[in-house]
């Protein structure tokens, strides 16, 4: 459907810096897609409400992906936590996304283990992409890993372990 578009999106792979920022997709995509996908990728973007089906799907996914992190974020708490408060309500449900989470939860290692989560992320959007190259869907789910791969670049081990060590201190002091 979207085939003159689609095939002008630059390439790129998990991992690798993002070809452009997400606002730069929406303002090329503007012109090219119908209105219905373009205000579904303004609201994919923005976390606007939608009822658009990718966008749907997408936050239903990411909502069980979410809860099946704090399930396990829980659970490496020893008990100590319940993460009934942090679940929220989301339609489908994915093996893949539950496994997912359980491997990514075997790394001992912090970053790596939110590289694992990023990386089902990806999958996840491929998956609801489909097989069709130049649908709505996959231009929306380039959308999204665009914002992964935002965020991925963005990670900063040093300013992370900062912020850990300061968000530490104050419970360090007795305070």
């Amino acid at each position: 459907m979207y085939e003159y578009f689609a095939s002008t999106l630059p390439s790129f792979a998990f991992g690798a810096p993002p070809p452009m920022a997400p606002e730069e997709l929406l303002a090329a995509a503007q012109t090219c897609l119908a209105a219905a996908d373009s205000a579904a990728l303004g609201a994919l973007l923005s976390g606007a409400p939608s009822g658009h089906p990718f966008v749907v799907a997408w936050r239903d996914r990411d909502a069980q992906l979410r809860n099946a992190v704090a399930r396990a974020r829980a659970a490496k708490a020893r008990g100590a936590a319940d993460a009934s408060r942090w679940l929220r309500p989301h339609g489908g449900w994915s093996g893949a996304v539950e496994s997912g989470v359980a491997a990514a939860f075997q790394e001992p290692d912090p970053l790596r283990r939110e590289r694992a989560l990023a990386r089902l992320r990806w999958d996840q959007a491929g998956e609801l992409a489909g097989l069709d190259p130049f649908s709505a869907a996959a231009v929306l789910a380039y959308a999204v890993r665009l914002q992964i791969a935002e965020t991925l670049a963005k990670a900063d081990e040093a300013a992370g372990l900062e912020r850990l060590r300061n968000a530490a201190l104050p419970h360090a002091a007795g305070e």
